[in-house]
């Protein structure tokens, strides 16, 4: 088992700060922190609750953030979306789904549905950066998108492309105005935007590094790319089979003997991390998030939640919304 699979399995523009707690009980990050000053919002435009679409593309959110020394963006569950991090300036750890990746000026690192996501700057050289999500129901994007989520593991999102940081400053400009052809410029924009990223991910330097690694290895990294950006769909493992074109005894073997743990047992755990992160972000009833995480009762999720972090969910929700 390699070194990197083992990391791996183990809408207005204004001025505000964004405030973040620090992690307290090590089983459960984001529960019982204290409050502190991590990232000033230059521009902000979020549209989580009815995202716009321009062209190809619907936008969820773009911005322009400065962060404050040792501060960033607190960990956070991607959902549907798709994400640039376009670093202006500065230097970042981003982790994901457990994986750091440093990150410095001229770095755009790329994240995926699902995805558990945390910022954290540099203190000795603040980070700057812009970012862009999106999601699309084109089906030619579409497939191209998924495609890249099976084969770029987290340690190998990162690439660079002059393009596309001058792209979301123009969208963010556009966005600030009520000019004519504005839909249509921005439209232009973001299809270019996707573009330029799936050249350099699919086709380019990112992509080669990633086809690097052994066969078993690449297979293990799409078996559990599949499961993070597919966490709230999946019926059954027997769906990675369907997705990969495998036979799942043959996957599931292959899994234990190149990570030393099965799929299941990943599976499990991303299914965990994604309940805890929807109880410490949104207002949820208890059998709305086993109903979502495909358990067969709200009685067999808080018993799984309970022995995998100590605490019921139902705990875990109350003491979080008492912080």
């Amino acid at each position: 088992m390699t070194r990197g699979l083992k990391k791996l399995y183990n809408t207005v523009v204004e001025i505000k700060f964004y405030g973040q707690k620090q992690r307290g009980n090590p089983a459960l990050p984001g529960f019982e922190r204290k409050r502190k000053k991590l990232a000033k919002f230059l521009i902000d435009k979020c549209y989580f609750d009815s995202p716009p679409k321009f062209g190809d593309f619907y936008l969820v959110q773009i911005g322009r953030r400065f962060c404050e020394a040792g501060g960033g963006a607190e960990e956070h569950l991607h959902k549907n979306w798709y994400e640039l991090t376009v670093v202006t300036d500065g230097k970042a750890d981003i982790i994901t789904n457990g994986k750091k990746t440093e990150v410095k000026k001229g770095d755009i690192y790329l994240s995926f549905p699902c995805d558990v996501h945390e910022i954290i700057s540099s203190a000795r050289e603040p980070l700057k950066y812009d970012f862009f999500s999106f999601y699309t129901d084109n089906e030619k994007y579409g497939e191209l998108l998924s495609k890249l989520s099976l084969i770029c593991p987290a340690d190998s999102r990162v690439f660079r492309d002059g393009h596309i940081p001058a792209l979301i400053s123009d969208a963010m400009s556009e966005l600030s105005g009520d000019a004519p052809f504005s839909e249509e410029i921005l439209a232009s924009v973001f299809g270019q935007i996707v573009i330029y990223t799936l050249r350099n991910t699919l086709y380019g330097k990112t992509a080669r590094t990633v086809m690097s690694v052994s066969g078993a290895e690449m297979l293990c990294y799409q078996i559990m790319n599949y499961i993070d950006t597919n966490i709230f769909t999946m019926s059954n493992l027997e769906d990675i089979s369907a997705a990969l074109k495998y036979n799942y005894a043959y996957l599931s073997g292959l899994f234990k003997k190149t990570t030393g743990n099965t799929v299941l047992s990943y599976y499990q755990r991303k299914k965990l991390e994604a309940a805890r992160l929807i109880l410490l972000e949104e207002n949820t009833k208890i059998g709305e998030v086993s109903e979502r995480l495909g358990y067969a009762s709200p009685y067999s999720f808080s018993r799984a939640f309970k022995e995998a972090y100590g605490i019921s969910p139902k705990q875990y929700s109350k003491r979080r919304s008492s912080n």
